[in-house]
C-alpha cells in the first residue's frame, strides 16, 4: 500500500487505540482490577482509579497519533512501526509463557509483530479487522471500572473525629514482617546480644509473649491492630473503608503524629500532607505502572534489571533506590517526640525489617546478587539452602530494626516522653522461611511462623517488666490505649484491653487477604512454633554477635578459626554487587556445607542443598586470597 494510500488518520488513530488497549491496556486492567491494593497502597480513591484509566487507555495512543500527523509524508510508515511494536507487545505476552530464552522469545515476537504489519499494510481485511474490534477499548474500560476489585476502592470522604481528651501521651510503632522467633534465643527469651534494644524494651514493658497477628499481610493487618477488629473481606487499607480508627478515636481532641506510607487509616483532616501531592502520587502510579507492565511482558530471564513488585504494593522505584533506606525516620516525626502541651498520639509504621533485605546491623546497605526466592504467587524455591540466604538476610536486617528502635526509645527516654507516655510496640505479621511453600501468603504449613508477633506495653509509669505468656493479639492493641487514656470506643471491637483482667483464649485467629479464616488451638500451634525456632537455632545459633550470622548450618561453629581444608570447590561466582558484603555461590558434590577461607580463617559458612550453596562474606576479609572448601558427605 503506498502513502497515498494510506487510511484516514482517524482511522489510523482507531486501529492504534484497538492495538493499545489488548497489547498494553488490557493487560494492566486485568492484573490490576485483580489487586485494588496497588491503587489502596497509595490512597487511591475511586476517582483517581477512573483518572488512572481514561489516561492509560487513551493518551498514549493519542501521543503516537500526533507523532504519526508530524512526520507528515512519512505518516504511513510511521504507522506501520506502530503497528508492528504494538503487534509485537502483545505477540510476546502470548507466548513469554512457552518456556525457552527469552532473547528468543523477543526475536520471534518482533518477527510476528513485522509480519503482522505487511499484512495489515497489503490487507484491507486485515484493517477492517481491527476497525470491528473498535467497540472492545470501552469494554475493557467497563470491565475495569464496574466489575473488578477496583471498584471497592471508595469515593474520597472525610472521618470525624472524636473530641474526648485522653489523660495520656501515647506512642504506637509497628515493624513490618517480624516473626517473634527471630527475635528468640535458645531459652525463648528476647536475644540480648544479637537484639539489645527489644530486650531492654521487654525488660522494662509487659512482654505478651504469646501474642498473634490476625491476618497475613499489610493490607489487612495493620488496619486490623488500629481498629481492634478482625479484617473483612474486600476491605481495603483506607480510612474510607475503616473510619472508626485509632485516629478518629483520638484526633478530636489530640495532636497527631503519623508516618505511615503503605496504610491510609488517618483521614486528611487529621492528617494534612501525609498522603503527598497529587503530582507526585501520579508520578508513582506512572511509574510503578510501567514496573508492572514490565514484569507482565518479558520473560523471567530478562528482568534482573527491572525493579522487583515482590515487597510491597507501591514505590517500586524508591524500593530498589540506593537512597531508599527503611529504616529512616522523617527528622519532623523524630524532633515532635517530646511531651506536648496537650496529649499526643505518634503513630510509626517501620518497614523493617521487611524485605528487600539489603542492610546490615549497622545500617551500611549492600547489593549482591540474590539467591534464589520467591515466584509471583510467593512460593518460595525448592533450594532450602537458597532460602535459608534469605532467611540470614532478614536477621541481619533485623539488627537495623534493632538499631533504629535503639534510636526511638533514646529520644523517648531523652526528653522525658518515655516515662509519661504508654508506648506499644508491635509488628503486623510475621514471615516463613520454608523451601517450596509460602512465604507470606498463609498455608497450613507456615500458620506457626506468621502467627506470631512481638508485643511489648509500656503503660505510663510502668518501673518494671514483666512476661505474660497468656494469648494476645494485635486487635487487643486499641482496646488497650483506649482503656490507658480513659477513652470508650464507640464502635464494636473484636479484641480486649492487655490491662485489664480477661478471659483466656483458646484459639489462634488467622484470616487471608481474600477473606478464609484459620481457627487453631493455641495448644497445637505453640509446639509447632517451639519446633520452628529449634529450625532457626540450628542454622544460626543465639546469644552471639551478628557477626557470627555469615555461619549458617551446622559447622557455624567453624566461623573464624584457622582452617586448612583439602576438598576445594572449583568454580565460584562472586556477586556483581557493591557494599559492605559479597555473595560466593556455586556447585559443592558430596557436601553438607562449605567454608569461605581467607588469610587462613574461616570467613563465612552456609549449608549444601541439591549441591548447591550460596554464602554472605565481608567484602573486606576478601582482601586476602580467598578459596571454598567442602564440608562433610
Amino acid at each position: 500500500m503506498s502513502a497515498r494510500q494510506a487510511v484516514p488518520l482517524r482511522l489510523a488513530g482507531l486501529h492504534l487505540l484497538v492495538l493499545w488497549s489488548f497489547a498494553v491496556a488490557q493487560p494492566l486492567f486485568n492484573l490490576l482490577g485483580k489487586n485494588a491494593e496497588f491503587f489502596a497502597a497509595r490512597g487511591s480513591t475511586r476517582w483517581d482509579a477512573v483518572v488512572f484509566a481514561l489516561v492509560l487507555l487513551f493518551v498514549p495512543p493519542a501521543l503516537l497519533l500526533a507523532l504519526e500527523w508530524i512526520a507528515g509524508p512519512w505518516r504511513w510508515w510511521v504507522h506501520a512501526v506502530f503497528v508492528a511494536g504494538l503487534l509485537a507487545l502483545f505477540v510476546l505476552q502470548a507466548i513469554r509463557g512457552l518456556g525457552g530464552p527469552g532473547r528468543l522469545l523477543l526475536v520471534g515476537a518482533a518477527a510476528a509483530g513485522a509480519a503482522g504489519a505487511l499484512l495489515y499494510m497489503r490487507q484491507g481485511a486485515a484493517r477492517m479487522a481491527l476497525t470491528v474490534l473498535a467497540p472492545a477499548p470501552l469494554l475493557f474500560l467497563a470491565l475495569f471500572l464496574f466489575n473488578s476489585d477496583v471498584s471497592r476502592l471508595s469515593v474520597a470522604s472525610d472521618a470525624h473525629a472524636a473530641g474526648e481528651r485522653p489523660r495520656a501521651p501515647v506512642v504506637l510503632i509497628v515493624f513490618d514482617e517480624l516473626p517473634l522467633n527471630s527475635l528468640l534465643d535458645a531459652h525463648g527469651q528476647i536475644d540480648a546480644t544479637r537484639f539489645p534494644a527489644f530486650a531492654r524494651l521487654a525488660r522494662g514493658s509487659t512482654w505478651f509473649s504469646r501474642a498473634t497477628t490476625v491476618a497475613e499481610g499489610t493490607t489487612h493487618a495493620v488496619p486490623a491492630i488500629l481498629t481492634g477488629q478482625l479484617p473483612r473481606a474486600g476491605e481495603l487499607p483506607t480510612y474510607t473503608d475503616h473510619p472508626q480508627n485509632l485516629f478518629t478515636l483520638l484526633g478530636g481532641a489530640t495532636q497527631l503524629h503519623v508516618d505511615d506510607e503503605e496504610t491510609h487509616l488517618c483521614p486528611p483532616s487529621l492528617c494534612r500532607g501525609l498522603e503527598g501531592s497529587l503530582s507526585s502520587r501520579a508520578g508513582t502510579l506512572a511509574e510503578d505502572t510501567g514496573i508492572v507492565y514490565l514484569h507482565q511482558l518479558l520473560p523471567d530471564d530478562l528482568t534482573d534489571w527491572v525493579p522487583s513488585i515482590a515487597n510491597g504494593w507501591d514505590n517500586f522505584l524508591r524500593d530498589a533506590s540506593a537512597h531508599h533506606d527503611p529504616g529512616r525516620i522523617d527528622p519532623r516525626f523524630l524532633a515532635s517526640l517530646r511531651p506536648q502541651p496537650r496529649p499526643s498520639l505518634w503513630y510509626l509504621h517501620l518497614m523493617l525489617p521487611h524485605s528487600p533485605w539489603r542492610y546490615l546491623p549497622s545500617g551500611e546497605r549492600y547489593d549482591v546478587q540474590p539467591a534464589p526466592g520467591w515466584g509471583p504467587d510467593e512460593v518460595w524455591d525448592a533450594n532450602q539452602a537458597a532460602v535459608d540466604q534469605s532467611w540470614q538476610r532478614h536477621l541481619l536486617q533485623l539488627g537495623d530494626a534493632d538499631r533504629v528502635l535503639a534510636r526511638l526509645v533514646a529520644r523517648l527516654k531523652a526528653t522525658g516522653l518515655y516515662d509519661r507516655a504508654l508506648v506499644i510496640v508491635t509488628a503486623d505479621h510475621g514471615v516463613s522461611f520454608r523451601a517450596g511453600q509460602k512465604r507470606r501468603p498463609l498455608s497450613p504449613a507456615n500458620l506457626q511462623d506468621i502467627a506470631y508477633v512481638p508485643l511489648f506495653v509500656k503503660p505510663p509509669g510502668e518501673p518494671r517488666g514483666r512476661e505474660v505468656q497468656s494469648l494476645a493479639r494485635t486487635i487487643d492493641v486499641v482496646p488497650t490505649i483506649a482503656h490507658a487514656v480513659g477513652f470508650g470506643i464507640p464502635w464494636h471491637v473484636d479484641g480486649r484491653s492487655l490491662l485489664r483482667p480477661r478471659p483466656a483464649e483458646g484459639d489462634v485467629i488467622l484470616i487471608k487477604d481474600k477473606g478464609r479464616r484459620f481457627t487453631v488451638p493455641a495448644t497445637a500451634l505453640e509446639p509447632r512454633r517451639v519446633a520452628a525456632l529449634r529450625r532457626q537455632l540450628h542454622l544460626f545459633g543465639s546469644d552471639q554477635p551478628l557477626a557470627t550470622l555469615f555461619a549458617v548450618g551446622p559447622d557455624r561453629g567453624l566461623l573464624g578459626h584457622p582452617f586448612e581444608g583439602r576438598r576445594h570447590v572449583g568454580r565460584v561466582d562472586l556477586s556483581r554487587g557493591s557494599g559492605p558484603l559479597v555473595q560466593v555461590s556455586g556447585h559443592a558434590s558430596r557436601a553438607r556445607s562449605v567454608a569461605v577461607v581467607a588469610g587462613g580463617k574461616v570467613v563465612a559458612v552456609a549449608p549444601v542443598v541439591d549441591g548447591r550453596f550460596w554464602a554472605l562474606v565481608p567484602r573486606k576479609a576478601l582482601n586476602h586470597a580467598a578459596a571454598v572448601y567442602a564440608l562433610g558427605h
